[in-house]
């Protein structure tokens, strides 16, 4: 994208993306998510970096991401792992979905002292469809 729009680089002297592409990538997310399609983060260039890569994947997948392009076939693990659920993960999202089903029809539960809603347990029931495939 910053070679279409003519910039220099996305990202800073930190390796942040700076803001025209921290809104893209945001919009991009955003968009995937209201469309109902998984939405995939963009490509890390450097394909030796794999510390870089394993840090912005795993900044991805916590801000929503459900995975990330590869340029290269060393990116593939790590980005498989990074995005593959955990057993933990996949334990909470178990119990997340147990809760609501033994509290029948409501809108709340609480699970481990933590207030879970409706969106909780469809992220629950998402991870829970991604593994499965």
């Amino acid at each position: 994208l910053a070679a279409a729009l003519g910039a220099r680089d996305n990202k800073d002297e930190q390796g942040l993306y700076t803001g025209p592409y921290q809104l893209a990538r945001t919009l991009t997310l955003l968009g995937a998510v209201a469309a109902g399609i998984q939405p995939v983060d963009g490509v890390w260039k450097d394909f030796r970096d794999e510390k870089g890569l394993e840090a912005e994947a795993r900044a991805a997948a916590r801000d929503g991401f459900t995975g990330k392009m590869a340029i290269h076939p060393a990116q593939v693990a790590i980005i498989n792992e990074v995005f593959t659920p955990s057993d933990s993960d996949l334990a909470h999202a178990r119990a997340v979905v147990e809760a609501f089903e033994k509290a029948g029809d409501v809108g709340v539960v609480a699970l481990d002292g933590v207030m879970l809603d409706i969106p909780h347990l469809k992220q629950a029931r998402a991870l829970l469809a991604r593994a499965e495939r």
